[in-house]
């Protein structure tokens, strides 16, 4: 079994984070999983951004939540990166959706549920809605999320859902969860993970976010299900070498 590469927030070492440039870079490689970051507007409109709040990737201030769609859609998430990705917009899951489709994207896209600061009531059967409504069965929606509510909310929501559970440190309802199957693939911070590697089922296991090269390397050597990196070109290297793919 080959170790998936997960693309973290697009190929983030090219091109501002969570942005089309972003997605578009990573998707010119063979990469196994695109991972995206999704909150709710003010106006209920499930926009692409990692942080609760604007300011570090873009030319605003304040929250997701506070702002609406028309409100984000004024503002500048790329210039912090380079003058080259002046004016890059915010993106809404639906436009990413609808290039997945025009591009025939037939591989896994990993959306994680940034419910874990402010809980954003009804985003679980928003996300469930819109994905519904796109043709998505030549690729695999997984949804990950730090708030396990969520992901259970997700599960009652949709009975077929792959789930994976995010954390810094497991806890005993993860580790139960993934025991009744309720939980397909638990995502641990590597940094934790690194030198525990054999307490858990490799074949669930995607740590985050790893970059530094020996991690790969071990990662790799111990087959795990997958590593979420922003080096894309550095991990799809390193896979070839180690295990041949």
């Amino acid at each position: 079994m080959l170790t998936e590469i997960v693309a973290h927030r697009g190929y983030p070492k090219k091109a501002p984070e969570n942005t089309l440039a972003s997605f578009k870079k990573a998707l010119a490689f063979s990469i196994d999983i695109l991972e995206i970051d999704v909150h709710l507007t003010k106006d209920q409109q499930l926009v692409i951004i990692h942080d609760e709040a604007v300011d570090r990737t873009s030319n605003g201030h304040g929250f997701v939540k506070d702002k609406t769609l028309e409100e984000l859609l004024k503002l500048d998430f790329g210039s912090w990166f380079s003058p080259k990705y002046n004016d890059e917009k915010i993106m809404c899951l639906s436009e990413l959706l609808v290039l997945l489709k025009k591009i025939n994207f037939s591989k896994k896209l990993l959306i994680e549920v940034k419910t874990d600061h402010f809980a954003y009531p009804g985003i679980e059967a928003l996300l469930v809605k819109t994905i519904a409504q796109f043709d998505t069965h030549k690729y695999q929606i997984i949804y990950q999320s730090f708030n396990i509510a969520t992901l259970l909310k997700i599960a009652k929501l949709d009975k077929s859902a792959n789930l994976a559970a995010l954390f810094f440190y497991p806890t005993w309802q993860i580790l139960c969860l993934s025991k009744k199957n309720l939980i397909t693939a638990i995502h641990p911070d590597n940094r934790w993970l690194i030198n525990r590697i054999f307490w858990l089922k490799p074949s669930m296991i995607r740590p985050w976010k790893v970059n530094d090269p020996q991690k790969i390397r071990k990662i790799l050597k111990c087959q795990l299900a997958g590593v979420i990196t922003d080096e894309i070109e550095l991990a799809l290297d390193l896979r070839k070498e180690i295990q041949g793919g």
